[in-house]
């Protein structure tokens, strides 16, 4: 059974994938373009949703970082998104990641 961490990273990789896609097919004028930017926004609300749910529940961190993380994630998806699943979850996330 996959666990949430590799979840979360599969979702972000996928999104990251799309958009890259969409915005390539949008910028050259292939056709069904929108049906992959559409498909990446799916993937990238199947991504912030469970993100945001961490963040919001999450004990180990107070309410301005949790703001900045949430900003961060609204706003600038990518970086943002990189640095929580990649580098700050571990820290951020509650004691589920120690099961």
């Amino acid at each position: 059974m996959i666990d949430k961490g590799q979840f979360l990273r599969a979702t972000f990789l996928f999104n990251m994938a799309l958009t890259l896609v969409g915005a390539m097919f949008k910028i050259l004028h292939y056709p069904n373009a929108e049906t992959f930017i559409l498909f990446a926004i799916i993937a990238l609300m199947s991504y912030a949703l469970p993100v945001l749910l961490e963040i919001v529940r999450s004990t180990r961190i107070g309410i301005p970082e949790k703001l900045m993380w949430i900003t961060g994630i609204l706003c600038l998806t990518p970086l943002a998104g990189y640095l929580y699943v990649f580098r700050a979850r571990k820290r951020i996330a509650n004691s589920e990641l120690q099961k």
